[in-house]
């Protein structure tokens, strides 16, 4: 019996592994809120349940004793509710088509179902996961041994598994605990890794790499769909002096604020990178070059408008110069750094023609 739950354990703990293995490739975080997520979530566990089912230990005939409450406690704490049901759901199906329709597996099943119920509304709980996965393992096994006691009709049968049944449930609960905290705790740490690769720290924006990447995406993207695709370069005018006269920690909130005005003047699904120190580039998906001639100068007349706070209370005017280029009509089948720089010549062309200003690149 006890090598039977023991074989129980490593089960769960493998196929909990699998899902961090699955979780980490997608990037999918526990508590989402996705409700994919919690189908596909609460499908995998509800099928780790029903193999659970396979390595049961057989009590009387179509009685059986495993693991399989863990599956369901497991989903509810670290997924939520919804998917605690889908799995509850799977479980319970797969208990009456593995044992057959009989009076002890509808019993069986009935039982299963208010687990899932139980701990799909304890889920909700603003307790911490290991105090609802430990109130939540208790609950499963009151009810499984009701279900026990009405399927044996012996309570003596009852009472010779059940604290085996309970000891097992408990450690093994604790030790699904552990391994699935170790899992979110490292793939968390590396969707942080991955955020910071690809982010500028100081403002939140895209940095440069992930720059590069956007346009080895969207440049084919724009050969393929024959849409256009816009680049803006912009730089801030005598930023240095801005540093040089009141330090550097007022030029940062300089950069920062400005990233707000540029997230707000621009559209949802534009690109916007701090390609390096005062410069930043916008990359503008299916946008032709006189809407983002329009959105330039709206860059523009935002920053013109806005008085940039430093903090000591200082308020700071500043202004901004932007290249503008687009594609295809700058001609050719161009690479993503040759319309880079395209767009910084334009930023060039602004900047020595007094600053301030948009300037877009011309063959």
């Amino acid at each position: 019996m006890f090598s039977t739950f023991f074989v129980n354990t490593c089960i769960l703990v493998t196929f909990l592994y699998i899902t961090g293995l699955i979780s980490q490739r997608y990037k999918i975080r526990i508590h989402t809120l996705k409700r994919k997520v919690h189908w596909i979530g609460g499908t995998l566990f509800g099928c780790y349940g029903i193999v659970l089912m396979y390595y049961s230990i057989p009590l009387e005939s179509n009685t059986i004793a495993d693991l399989r409450h863990l599956a369901i406690v497991a989903t509810a704490t670290y997924i939520g509710g919804p998917a605690a049901l889908m799995a509850t759901l799977l479980v319970c199906l797969g208990r009456l088509l593995l044992f057959g329709i009989t009076t002890q597996a509808i019993v069986g099943a009935f039982f299963m179902m208010l687990v899932g119920l139980g701990c799909a509304l304890l889920s909700h709980l603003s307790w911490s996961r290991l105090m609802k996965l430990i109130v939540m393992n208790i609950f499963a096994l009151g009810i499984i041994f009701c279900s026990f006691t009405i399927n044996l009709n012996n309570i003596d049968d009852v009472l010779h598994v059940y604290p085996l049944h309970f000891l097992i449930s408990m450690a093994g609960g604790f030790l699904l605990y552990l391994v699935a905290e170790s899992i979110n705790t490292s793939n968390e740490l590396l969707l942080r890794l991955e955020h910071s690769s690809y982010t500028d720290h100081l403002t939140n924006l895209s940095n440069r790499r992930q720059l590069e990447f956007s346009l080895e995406e969207h440049l084919p993207q724009a050969r393929q769909l024959h849409e256009h695709l816009s680049v803006l370069v912009l730089d801030i005018d005598h930023f240095k002096e801005v540093n040089d006269t009141y330090g550097h920690a007022a030029g940062d909130a300089v950069l920062r604020q400005l990233g707000q005005i540029l997230i707000d003047k621009c559209r949802s699904n534009d690109i916007v990178t701090r390609s390096g120190g005062e410069e930043f580039t916008v990359l503008l998906p299916n946008c032709a070059f006189r809407q983002a001639l329009r959105i330039a100068n709206q860059i523009l007349s935002g920053v013109n408008q806005y008085e940039f706070i430093l903090a000591d209370g200082l308020i700071l005017k500043v202004t901004v110069s932007i290249g503008v280029t687009t594609y295809p009509g700058t001609g050719g089948d161009i690479s993503g750094a040759v319309l880079l720089e395209q767009a910084d010549k334009a930023l060039y062309e602004a900047k020595n023609a007094g600053r301030n200003r948009v300037c877009s690149y011309e063959i």
